[in-house]
């Protein structure tokens, strides 16, 4: 995606978010999100303790942030593949595993 009339790089969309997040980009004034809304590559994504929010990228990944998290969208970069196509590569930070229970016996899908 191009730069918009603000020169800030468009790095994706809010998908869908439940709660207060908040995007704010560098030397910016921190915005209220919804759903729609552009976020840029200088942003900083926040969210509070009870929030949620679903971001899809311009690769079409979706980034899922929970209560409590902060997602630097510097440091995810377009780099163009070996196709022509656009990808992210996301650099650092820190992510935590999925802590989801597991099915019970019998409830599992079967084929």
């Amino acid at each position: 995606m191009p730069a918009t009339a603000t020169g800030r790089e468009q790095a994706g969309v809010v998908l869908s978010k439940r709660g207060k997040v908040t995007a704010k980009g560098t030397g910016q004034e921190a915005r209220i999100l919804k759903r729609g809304d552009t976020i840029y590559r200088d942003d900083v994504v926040h969210t509070v303790r009870g929030a949620n929010v679903q971001l899809k990228m311009r690769d079409r990944n979706i980034v899922m942030l929970r209560g409590g998290c902060s997602f630097r969208i510097t440091l995810y970069h377009p780099r163009r593949t070996d196709g022509g196509g656009l990808r992210y590569e996301y650099v650092g930070g820190v992510l935590r595993e999925s802590h989801r229970d597991p099915v019970p016996a019998g409830l599992g899908i079967s084929g």
